[in-house]
């Protein structure tokens, strides 16, 4: 397998193991958040599983691409959803009402007809989008996908942050705007591209995983103390 391939591998392998970690912390804390975290970063592994199949096979197939379309739209909304179920509570469903909804749109879409994929790089798949699924449904839930994600990782944590001034939150902006820049690698060309793209991956969801881990921590040490206080009679 190729040194991309490789590289995916490494970046799926990762992404599974951050995401069992946030599902056994789910199990334990039942915090919303923990587990639209969890979803996200097994939609990113196997997201990359399939960029694996697809480096060793050296072009996409068909179903392989459909899944993962899908999945690179949905990862950057489900983020945003794990974003806004830890910092705004209160708007939260809706937001992952509207997340659900354009992935589920972006699937009906990315069912219909697939274009010439033998003309593009594995890498390429997500740029590639408008010529091989030409189809309103897929364009537009990832556009709403990609905004709204973006926006809450980014933005909504720079809010929260000039209201709070906790630290954990620019582990969140940092972490995003690096999971984000991965696409703009793929110009490169060639295994650096791919070495680039899969750690702007790797980066950015250690680092959107540390500063959801800490700010949990957080919010159990600042439930603590209400715990230990004894009612009175």
């Amino acid at each position: 397998m190729s040194v991309a391939g490789w590289a995916a591998l490494v970046t799926c392998l990762i992404s599974a193991v951050l995401a069992a970690s946030l599902a056994r912390q789910y199990v334990g804390r039942r915090r919303p958040y923990q587990l639209w975290w969890g979803i996200s970063f097994f939609a990113a592994a196997v997201a990359a599983l399939l960029q694996t199949v697809a480096f060793a096979r050296g072009a996409w197939s068909v179903e392989g691409y459909r899944a993962y379309i899908v999945l690179a739209a949905a990862v950057p909304g489900l983020m945003g959803t794990g974003t806004v179920f830890l910092l705004y509570r209160r708007w939260a469903p809706y937001f992952a009402a509207v997340i659900v909804l354009s992935a589920l749109l972006t699937a009906w879409g990315a069912a219909g007809s697939v274009r010439d994929l033998t003309s593009f790089g594995v890498l390429d798949a997500a740029a590639q989008v408008t010529r091989t699924m030409p189809y309103w449904q897929v364009q537009f839930g990832f556009g709403i996908l990609g905004a709204l994600g973006g926006a809450a990782l980014v933005l909504g944590a720079l809010w929260s942050w000039w209201r709070t001034r906790e630290a954990f939150h620019w582990g969140i902006v940092i972490g995003g705007l690096v999971f984000s820049a991965a696409d703009s690698f793929t110009a490169l060309g060639g295994p650096s591209a791919a070495i680039m793209f899969f750690a702007a991956e790797v980066i950015g969801s250690t680092a959107l995983y540390l500063a959801v881990r800490a700010a949990g921590t957080r919010r159990a040490d600042a439930a603590a103390p209400a715990r230990a206080v004894p009612h009175r009679a």
